[in-house]
């Protein structure tokens, strides 16, 4: 029995949503003004490459058969597909099929939807003055999570840099101690709705 195209493509979109969900999640959340619940799609993370290998696969069938259909239309010259609707073309599975495969890519380019910080010059700041702390970060996938991070934190008067890592699970940053405390850090951190915590402080 053969699958309708459309649901095959309903399938592919599904599936390309799931895998980046992890990675989508903390900018629509930015973009709504709440972070709280970002962490939650963590668990998507494991199961992402599998969900990839599934958007691809239906897509490659939904191809197969829209080119197979397509050939014996064109064999037995049936009128009735001479002008297929928009929802049955070839253009409506090409829009699809983009679609799917940026939501599969978005980890690649998540950093360019986050606006980049103005960061404070440390050279005028005496050196007594500028401290680091390392904050333990649970619960970010990839790269659109650190640029969550960085941003948020990066908003801080008194912040020199921030760099974060989601496979290490931190984020280090040097400051300014007359403008700014590790535990507003800290704070500023907690509301990208990660699991933060302080590791360690060094002068």
């Amino acid at each position: 029995m053969r699958t309708s195209p459309t649901r095959l493509l309903g399938t592919g979109l599904l599936a390309a949503l799931l895998a980046s969900l992890c990675c989508i999640a903390p900018l629509l959340a930015l973009i709504g003004g709440v972070t709280g619940a970002v962490s939650a799609f963590g668990w998507v993370e494991p199961f992402r490459p599998y969900l990839a290998g599934i958007t691809v696969a239906v897509l490659a069938l939904a191809w197969y058969q829209r080119l197979k259909a397509g050939k014996s239309a064109a064999a037995c010259a049936c009128e009735g597909e001479a002008n297929p609707t928009f929802w049955k073309s070839n253009k409506f599975l090409l829009t699809v099929s983009c679609v799917a495969l940026l939501l599969l890519a978005f980890p690649e380019y998540a950093g360019a939807f986050y606006r980049q910080q103005p960061v404070a010059k440390a050279a005028s700041v005496q050196a007594d003055f500028t401290q680091s702390v390392k904050l333990q970060v649970k619960g970010m996938t990839c790269a659109g999570c650190e640029a969550h991070v960085n941003q948020e934190i990066g908003k801080l008067a008194g912040v020199f840099s921030v760099s974060t890592s989601y496979e290490k699970g931190n984020a280090i940053i040097k400051y300014d101690s007359t403008k700014v405390e590790p535990m507003q850090i800290l704070q500023a951190a907690r509301k990208t709705g990660y699991t933060v915590a302080i590791e360690n402080k060094k002068p």
